[in-house]
């Protein structure tokens, strides 16, 4: 597939391999630099490889590899979710990235094509994404297609305030005996 705008690439979007996580954790990586959270990147290697390859991945990675130099370009990573209430699964989108010097060239729009072929293949009504307030890739999920949930917020429960509730749990628990 050949992309448009400067400079043009040539690639191919394919399933990643195990073969892929260096590729995949070098892109994670520089994702998670890109949006000063590199502290939060705490997955390894063998991580990637028990959980997005084999009987019980709980992810899908698709890779976009350079034609003739085997070069990985970008990574799309998705995975299903079941939602209460909904007939089978949704795909949600964690993670896009295309490597800075061959952006505009089409490659996201393939990544995100093949993510939503996934949904499609699967049953899935949707293709659910959570960016940044200040993510500069706004405008691109929009022309692609994408529509905002403007009555919706994203939430997290995370270090001391999940430590806290957690333990509130453990005491009811230990007090039940």
């Amino acid at each position: 597939m050949a992309g448009n705008g400067p400079a043009a690439v040539s690639f191919q979007v394919r399933e990643a391999r195990p073969t892929d996580i260096p590729a995949l954790m070098r892109l994670k990586r520089l994702l998670a630099e890109g949006e000063d959270s590199l502290h939060a990147v705490r997955a390894n290697e063998a991580d990637w490889l028990r959980d997005g390859f084999g009987p019980a991945a709980g992810f899908t990675a698709f890779v976009a590899e350079a034609d003739g130099t085997g070069a990985i370009l970008g990574m799309a990573t998705c995975s299903r979710r079941t939602i209460t209430g909904w007939n089978g699964p949704v795909i949600f989108l964690q993670d896009l990235f295309v490597e800075p010097a061959c952006r505009r060239r089409g490659v996201a729009r393939a990544l995100t094509a093949r993510v939503a072929a996934l949904a499609c293949d699967i049953g899935s009504p949707i293709v659910e994404l959570t960016v940044r307030a200040d993510n500069p890739a706004q405008n691109f999920y929009l022309r692609g297609g994408f529509q905002p949930v403007p009555q919706c917020l994203t939430f997290v429960l995370a270090g001391p305030a999940l430590a806290a509730l957690a333990d509130e749990d453990r005491k009811t628990l230990a007090l039940a005996g």
